[in-house]
Parts: C-alpha cells; sequence; structure tokens
C-alpha cells in the first residue's frame, strides 16, 4: 500500500510538471517579448540617446541622436564670438537577431542595414554626411532586472562625401 501509494504521488508530481511545462516557454527577460520599445544612452561613436523598437522576436528598429562638440563661447582677435562647434548625427537601423545563450541571461548577437546623418554646426558654417551603415553587435539581458538591455556593436559606415569609417558604442536601455 506504501509504495502504491508512492508510485500515486510521484505520477500526479510529474503530470503536474508536465502541465505547467507545457503551458508555455520561460524568457530569462522581457526585452523584446512583453516590453516591446526601449530608450536608453550609448557612449562611443555615437555617444548619445538610443531606443530600439521589437518589430517581431528577432526583428528590430534601433535609433538615435548622437552628440559631440562644446558649447561654450569663444571670441577671435577681431572680437567675434561663436557658440562653439555642436555636432549632432541621427541614425535608424534594421536589426536581425538571433540567440546565443539563454539560462538566466539572455544573450543575443545582431546584425543590420541603416544610414545616419552628421551635422557639423559650429566654425561660421555647417557641413553635412549622409551614411550608409552595417551594425554588428551583442546584446545582453537579465532575468532580474527583467527590462535592462546591455548593448556593444561595430557599425562599419560609408559616408558620402568622406569614405569609411568605424564606429563602436557600449551602451544600456531600459524597456517599457
Amino acid at each position: 500500500m506504501k509504495r502504491l501509494l508512492i508510485i500515486a504521488q510521484l505520477a500526479t508530481l510529474a503530470a503536474i510538471i508536465s502541465t505547467f511545462g507545457a503551458s508555455g516557454t520561460a524568457h530569462a527577460t522581457e526585452v523584446g517579448y512583453g516590453r516591446n520599445f526601449g530608450l536608453g544612452f550609448e557612449l562611443g561613436d555615437p555617444t548619445g540617446i538610443v531606443g530600439k523598437y521589437w518589430v517581431s522576436k528577432t526583428n528590430a528598429l534601433d535609433f538615435g541622436m548622437g552628440f559631440w562638440g562644446y558649447a561654450w563661447g569663444y571670441c577671435n582677435n577681431d572680437h567675434r564670438c561663436n557658440a562653439g562647434i555642436q555636432n549632432y548625427s541621427f541614425h535608424m537601423d534594421y536589426l536581425w537577431q538571433s540567440n546565443l545563450v539563454k539560462s538566466t541571461v539572455q544573450l543575443d548577437w545582431h546584425i543590420g542595414a541603416g544610414a545616419r546623418a552628421i551635422v557639423w554646426n559650429g566654425g561660421g558654417g555647417g557641413d553635412f554626411a549622409l551614411g550608409a551603415r552595417m551594425p554588428v553587435g551583442l546584446d545582453l539581458m537579465f532575468t532580474n532586472p527583467n527590462f535592462v538591455e546591455i548593448f556593444f556593436e561595430i557599425a562599419p559606415a560609408l559616408y558620402i562625401p568622406f569614405g569609411l569609417n568605424f564606429e563602436a558604442g557600449l551602451g544600456v536601455r531600459f524597456y517599457f
């Protein structure tokens, strides 16, 4: 009788585990699953504010506004003053993302295609460059906190009229 009771308990436990295990897949993070929009910042080239919007489980739009330069004023020998050099950039990429590791953390890699515009505004004039870029990078998401993504990417870019450039950045996004 005791042996039959143990077998019944084990069978019940196995049925409960298989029922809950089959009800859905477990995710280490909510990034890209339950939370599709993230905002954060990136250090590197570009340094600035970045965002990401997941359009599917493996594809996302990555965008940002970069800035660098100085904003304090200076005067030359002719007593003409300038507000300083300020540079801005805007980029948008379409990313294809794939999983490398999924446990208590999730590590993905991504590759994409996009564009970046750079505006130099200072020194009595301005300049503009438009480039095509191809970002390749790693994205790390966590179980706790499940709304944070840390990323690193390298993006070769071909600018008109200036030529080839290699951009790289390290950043973090917080998902809503």
